[in-house]
């Protein structure tokens, strides 16, 4: 089976789950990757924090359910959430429909500059999802294959 993710390069990275995007003016738009949103499968709710309250770096903001498990996304940054992305609660599958367009979570208004340099530019979340998919397809017995293509999309 094929499966394409794509990690695009204008994003820094909490994790190989959470994208984090410079939305100018100290705010920073946050969400589930295209990868992160394929392995939680068919989302259901996501539980969101108020607007306008400060959350420290590493904090628990949100919590996304899928049919098969429950992922909880801990703040990249520490600051005050400027907006929330209502539709999401109305329609938690466009998590799953467009990661990284329709489907943001948030954007926070950043504390502290210093918190981004703990999070991963793209070159650093392709060598993590590797390791990550290399340790998965150790664990599974299935027949996909590893291509990289030149627009940061990743075919598995």
């Amino acid at each position: 089976m094929k499966k394409n993710f794509t990690f695009p390069e204008n994003c820094l990275y909490y994790s190989t789950f959470v994208w984090v995007e410079d939305r100018g003016r100290g705010i920073f738009r946050i969400g589930l990757t295209d990868y992160g949103q394929h392995a939680l499968d068919d989302i259901i709710s996501i539980s969101l924090p108020e607007k306008g309250i400060y959350v420290e770096k590493d904090e628990e903001i949100i919590s996304i359910d899928s049919i098969e498990d429950t992922y909880t996304i801990h703040s990249p940054i520490g600051g005050t959430i400027d907006e929330l992305n209502m539709e999401i609660r109305q329609d938690p599958e466009l998590l799953n429909e467009s990661p990284y367009e329709n489907g943001w979570i948030l954007e926070l208004e950043i504390g502290s500059e210093d918190d981004l340099d703990s999070l991963m530019d793209y070159n650093d979340v392709l060598d993590n999802f590797h390791e990550e998919y290399e340790d998965e397809d150790e664990d599974e017995d299935d027949e996909e294959t590893d291509t990289i293509d030149e627009d940061s999309e990743f075919n598995y």
